[in-house]
């Protein structure tokens, strides 16, 4: 899977940002990236260090 753009992954901070607010904690921020990420083609083939990465890279997004 390609990495997803700038603008894509700050589509998914905000959608999860509307949808719980702003007072997620990291695992629950996680949870519900990983479930958006569910709807995204080729996604299922995410290796596991990439998949951490990006939840790290949102997760810092979505404190700022």
């Amino acid at each position: 899977m390609k990495s997803l753009a700038a603008e894509q992954k700050q589509q998914l901070v905000e959608i999860i940002t509307e949808e719980f607010g702003q007072g997620l904690s990291l695992a629950e921020f996680t949870e519900a990236l990983l479930c958006l990420l569910e709807d995204v083609p080729g996604f299922e083939t995410y290796k596991q260090s990439a998949s951490t990465s990006l939840v790290n890279q949102l997760w810092s997004q979505y404190h700022e």
